[in-house]
């Protein structure tokens, strides 16, 4: 497990939280953090940027009957969970989680956890009519709201436009759950203020608030509940712990509850009540299942996860990229290389070089000719065709490397070159010309 001590993160005493949960204050972590290692983006490992979490102290804590010696000891168990798990698992893991990387001690105590900064996708503007602009984190909990709620808080609503993507989201939502169970853990305290969720360059959702997972075999586990999503089985005290089945109950109500946009939406657990088309017949009696009262008939996370796939492919149109290529192997550095393709259905092309060098918001029926492009490194370019129900298959349009003229070197050139001899002429006198 990794340990990291508080005076390594660049902070001080008189540094100021940017926001507050439930146990903790969040503090930007300003530099570099020695043994945390780095993340994997595109093939390539980067430094993290993080945010240190703060427990706060137990008065704190009392009003919600919360220890924060357990809090910690949680915490603990946690972190040290990603020691058993290989480097793809986590790389996985951190697609879709918000997982503590290391506990972090002050004067020998441990107050706390590092974790990673919530990337930008995630963030949206916020531009309320008469009040300062601000950036807010995406919940699903706004896939519930009407339209008045944005225009309020002056969001842009319209990616949650495309029904199509309200079950994108859906199907990525159970499979981060997925990825939990399948490492034998209970996630807990699931509910849509929990999960941020992002649009471009992809559906993806992040499950928050991850320092309360419990591997099954952890019987002194304490994991909290949402409102309206408190199992029936713990909800009638048949049991005191959650669990996997729990997990898919809270799941259920959150599809539930994101396929059901408008009045109400935070308190409805009938899939009948799901945006007209939607779901069909399997999907109502999928998720019926997912938030009966018998536990028994639960479905797996990952049934949930196959269902909404398959929903989703038989409603969307992607576009189609039948080919692409470029105007030359080899360019003349500051030369323009044309992109082309051919493409069905498509918005926007999107053009990726080497080393994460890439071109979006290109309009296809403006550029039908092909698109210049001048990246800073030769290699390969793929292209990409985007509409709203997302993308094409990635295609390949070719490698090109980039040649360079020698400098011409005149003086010595000319060095060899005979040089003839020329006596200075008598200066001209300009008057002759008035004789003629």
């Amino acid at each position: 497990m990794i340990t990291i001590d508080w005076r390594d993160l660049g902070l001080t005493d008189k540094d100021k939280p940017f926001a507050q949960g439930a146990v903790g204050e969040l503090f930007r972590v300003p530099q570099p953090v020695p043994n945390v290692p780095g993340r994997l983006v595109a093939g390539r490992v980067v430094p993290r940027k993080l945010v240190f979490k703060r427990v706060v102290a137990q008065q704190q804590l009392q009003a919600a009957g919360v220890d924060r010696k357990q809090v910690l000891e949680q915490m603990r168990k946690v972190v040290a969970l990603r020691d058993a798990m290989s480097p793809d698992d986590l790389n996985e893991l951190d697609e879709v989680t918000a997982w503590p990387l290391a506990m972090v001690r002050k004067e020998g105590k441990d107050v706390g956890i590092l974790l990673d900064l919530i990337d930008d996708e995630f963030w949206v503007d916020a531009k309320p009519p008469g009040g300062p602009p601000d950036r807010v984190l995406f919940e699903l909990q706004f896939l519930c709201v009407s339209d008045g709620y944005f225009q309020r808080l002056g969001i842009d609503a319209s990616p949650i436009k495309n029904d199509a993507m309200r079950l994108a989201l859906a199907a990525r939502l159970a499979y981060a759950i997925e990825v939990i169970h399948r490492h034998s853990l209970v996630f807990g305290d699931l509910h849509l203020k929990n999960v941020v969720a992002a649009f471009r360059p992809q559906a993806r959702v992040l499950l928050m608030d991850c320092d309360g997972v419990a591997h099954l075999n952890d019987t002194s586990r304490v994991q909290l509940h949402g409102w309206f999503f408190t199992p029936p089985e713990i909800a009638h005290q048949q049991q005191r712990l959650q669990d996997q089945k729990t997990d898919v109950y809270k799941l259920g109500v959150c599809i539930i509850r994101m396929l059901s946009p408008g009045f109400g939406a935070t308190q409805v657990r009938s899939p009948s009540k799901a945006k007209a088309g939607l779901l069909d017949a399997e999907g109502v009696r999928l998720l019926e299942r997912a938030v009966s009262e018998n536990r028994d008939e639960r479905p797996e996370a990952w049934e949930l996860r196959e269902y909404l796939v398959r929903r989703l492919k038989s409603l969307i149109r992607p576009p189609i990229l039948r080919s692409a290529e470029l105007s030359h192997r080899a360019v003349l550095r500051g030369s323009n290389l044309f992109v082309r393709w051919d493409q069905e259905g498509g918005t926007e092309v999107r053009i990726f070089g080497a080393n994460g060098w890439t071109v979006t918001g290109i309009d296809p029926e403006r550029y039908k000719d092909g698109y210049a492009i001048k990246p800073p490194h030769a290699g390969p370019i793929d292209v990409e065709i985007w509409n709203d129900d997302g993308p094409s298959q990635r295609v390949r349009a070719g490698y090109f490397d980039y040649y360079e003229l020698p400098a011409l070197d005149m003086k010595g050139a000319f060095a060899d070159v005979l040089r003839l001899h020329l006596p200075d002429l008598p200066t001209l006198d300009a008057s002759v010309f008035d004789r003629l």
